[in-house]
């Protein structure tokens, strides 16, 4: 019960006791004062009556005396009017029934006015002719009485109902700081911190708002110390000082997550290599080469017709690498860009005869080892530096039958999605008591050969081609025909950029979240964190959604070089980070970073889940921490879902 009802409540009985006092109280002293009045009033007439007749000539005449009776009788006030003699003979009568109507039995209980009788001798001459007796009917004072109660009874409901407006503006005004305080814990519960600059006079709400603007100062203090933290842990860490740009062991830790079979992450890796940049600081100094560094990591972070590399690093003074959610020959064509721009630079310009620029391109395999892959680009890159200046190198090398051009991708993929040869596969995120937390679904195909292509595969290539937001309308789709075999655990979708960018996968995504509703199946619905950076606002949008219809969401490969106000914006159940940068960020250089990183998750109500955990020694270091839950092929593989 609200406030002002209970407050509501009390002024309606205390109006309630107060009519009731007033009423009774009033009623009884007017019942006595009437009940006197009214003998007086029947005493008077009956003497009045009794001399009039006494006066007449003709005292026992029928006629004198019906003259005389009607006088009286008429005002209708009198029920009985009769004379009777000294020997009990009534000389003469008059009488009639009189009831008042509408009044009710209850009112006449409330206040009891007996008849008032009034009596008197009558003398004919010297001589009594007899007894004058008359009674006074009460029901005209009963309707009197009663139209005055009801007359007051409805001044008072009058005044209640203003009574209780009043009260309810008074209350509304008064209790507005409490309603803000209310607004202050649900942006906290939001992640967010409002504290509240307008203070109320009355002392008891004073108090209240001062000590929750305290706790939000404090609450968002907390956050922004533990931000810090984690900004200042990230820089020591894996930024380089020079650029700005991550250093060789961030870009190392990004290989090793989108390598991993759990990763979101489809694309190509990139390198640009500053041929001789060593000579010419031996022949220059810093200033010249920093000056290049400089301008390297400006192009390369720039966008170029949409296209934009997610995560640059500086391998080396003179090598700069990048990850690409794109197709190798995208990749190749934005290498191509920043070639040209350097071409155009007054400064490469000037030393072209001593420094120029090599590339080389790898796609990113799932499975494949980071040793691997490394020395694959390094062989690109040897290749690329021997064939000259602005050349690009590519690195071909998988067992899996794909097609080799556009034309053939595009045949392909819709090949795949008319033959339905996507399925899912389900991986189980697990707490420390070996419960399942979540369990995340990722796609295959299988090819016409019986190989099994992990997304990484094509999924590159069908966002190149537009077929990306097909490939999640039929993963919807396919997660809705088989939901009543999913319940118990809850489902983790991880959603890509087309999802965010198609009005179409709304629609879809919308069906879906019907269906789960409908089966009672809870999804973990998920994206990556330079995904959602990207749509601050759908990323709102959709955590409200899920959270109205009680699904779950969550951040995705979860950024530490990356601000980390997106997790004020939006109400986030859980983050996804890589086993190896928890227990990176553990050790005595940067001691205070997971620690930090626990703070901060802890204060948000954020559950953190290692995932990529891939080894005993990574699982105790995880269990030392204190992560709770973990996901990976140490815990247990990831299995065909087929319904």
């Amino acid at each position: 019960m609200t406030l002002f009802k209970q407050i509501a409540l009390l002024v309606s009985l205390m109006f309630l006791l107060l009519a009731s006092i007033i009423v009774v109280n009033d009623f009884s002293r007017t019942g006595d004062f009437l009940q006197g009045q009214l003998q007086t009033t029947a005493q008077d007439m009956a003497t009045t009556l009794g001399i009039a007749i006494s006066h007449s000539n003709s005292g026992d005449d029928e006629a004198t005396l019906e003259v005389l009776f009607n006088s009286v009788f008429d005002s209708g006030y009198y029920s009985i009017i009769e004379l009777v003699s000294m020997d009990g003979t009534i000389i003469h009568r008059k009488s009639q029934k009189i009831s008042v109507d509408g009044i009710p039995n209850w009112f006449l209980r409330l206040v009891p006015l007996e008849p008032a009788q009034g009596s008197t001798q009558v003398m004919k001459g010297w001589s009594q002719l007899g007894q004058l007796r008359l009674s006074l009917h009460p029901g005209f004072a009963y309707s009197g009485l009663y139209n005055t109660l009801i007359t007051t009874l409805q001044w008072f409901a009058v005044l209640f109902i203003a009574a209780i407006f009043i009260l309810w503006l008074l209350l509304d005004y008064l209790l507005r700081p409490l309603q803000r305080v209310k607004q202050q814990a649900d942006s906290i519960h939001r992640n967010q911190f409002v504290q509240q600059f307008k203070i109320p006079k009355t002392l008891e709400l004073k108090s209240v708002v001062l000590a929750m603007n305290q706790m939000v100062a404090k609450v968002q203090t907390i956050f922004s110390d533990q931000e810090s933290t984690l900004l200042r842990y990230q820089k020591l860490l894996y930024n380089d000082k020079l650029t700005g740009l991550g250093n060789r062991r961030y870009m190392l830790e990004q290989l090793q997550q989108s390598l991993s079979s759990e990763s979101s992450f489809h694309g190509s890796f990139g390198v640009i290599k500053l041929v001789n940049f060593e000579q010419l600081r031996e022949r220059h100094g810093y200033q010249i080469p920093d000056q290049m560094a400089l301008k390297m990591a400006q192009l390369i972070g720039q966008s170029w017709a949409g296209f934009k590399a997610e995560k640059v690093a500086r391998l080396s003074e003179d090598e700069f690498a990048f990850l690409v959610a794109a197709d190798e020959d995208t990749v190749v064509e934005f290498i191509k860009n920043i070639y040209t721009d350097c071409k155009q630079s007054e400064l490469f310009n000037q030393y072209a005869q001593e420094v120029y620029l090599a590339g080389g391109v790898s796609a990113l395999e799932t499975g494949q080892t980071m040793g691997d892959l490394l020395a694959g680009i390094d062989y690109c890159l040897s290749q690329s530096v021997s064939a000259g200046p602005f050349s690009i190198e590519q690195k071909v090398s998988t067992s899996l039958d794909l097609p080799k051009g556009k034309m053939q991708w595009r045949t392909w993929l819709d090949e795949v999605l008319d033959s339905s040869r996507l399925f899912l596969v389900g991986q189980l995120a697990i707490d420390n008591s070996q419960r399942p937390v979540q369990r995340e679904l990722f796609i295959r195909v299988q090819n016409k050969q019986g190989q099994v292509i992990p997304a990484s595969a094509f999924m590159p290539m069908a966002t190149g081609l537009g077929l990306a937001i097909e490939i999640d309308k039929f993963v919807f789709k396919l997660i809705s025909q088989h939901l009543s075999h999913y319940q118990g655990v809850p489902l983790a979708l991880n959603l890509s950029a087309s999802f965010f960018e198609c009005a179409e996968a709304q629609e879809a995504f919308a069906q879906l979240l019907i269906d789960c509703r409908l089966q009672e199946v809870q999804l973990c619905i998920e994206a990556s964190h330079h995904i959602l950076l990207q749509h601050p606002g759908m990323c709102s949008q959709l955590s409200e959604r899920a959270k109205k219809q009680g699904h779950q969401f969550g951040i995705d490969n979860l950024d530490l070089g990356q601000p980390l106000q997106l997790l004020q914006t939006a109400q986030f159940n859980y983050v996804k980070i890589n086993a190896n940068t928890l227990c990176g960020m553990s050790s005595d250089e940067v001691s205070s970073g997971f620690q930090a990183l626990k703070t901060l998750t802890d204060t948000l109500g954020i559950r953190i889940i290692a995932v990529a955990v891939d080894s005993q020694q990574l699982f105790d270091q995880l269990n030392q921490l204190g992560v709770k839950a973990m996901q990976g092929n140490f815990l247990n593989e990831a299995v065909r879902i087929d319904g």
